[in-house]
């Protein structure tokens, strides 16, 4: 019963508020407000990761930052490149950022695997 009330209210969240509302009436307009929320994104992460390195045995941590990886290098090359679903941000800043973001998920992915092979 509770996966069909959190189906329908999510359809009707989508369906009234999806392309009106923004983060507190909050919108980035220039590319400096536009770097500023990408980069409040990759600080929150940075938090987490810390959050996720003290409380957590080394291996979770390891899948965490692959999971990162993988998200980062396919969200960025399937959905914005060849989908052309969204971008990172409206700007052409996003045209530095992307690729960036696909470089740090592939080192990620990478670190992960010769850090749990070292591990083994």
């Amino acid at each position: 019963m509770k996966i069909w009330f959190g189906f329908i209210l999510g359809i009707f969240a989508m369906s009234h508020w999806s392309t009106k509302v923004f983060a507190w009436e909050l919108r980035a307009e220039t590319i400096s407000e536009r770097i500023g929320a990408v980069f409040l994104g990759v600080v929150i992460l940075l938090l987490i990761l810390l959050f996720i390195y003290k409380r957590y045995n080394s291996s979770f941590f390891h899948g965490f930052i692959a999971a990162i990886g993988l998200f980062l290098t396919v969200d960025n090359i399937l959905f914005h490149w060849v989908f052309q679903l969204h971008r990172v941000t409206s700007g052409p800043e996003a045209n530095v950022l992307e690729p960036l973001f696909v470089l740090v998920g592939i080192c990620f992915v990478y670190y992960t695997w010769k850090k749990e092979k070292q591990m083994i």
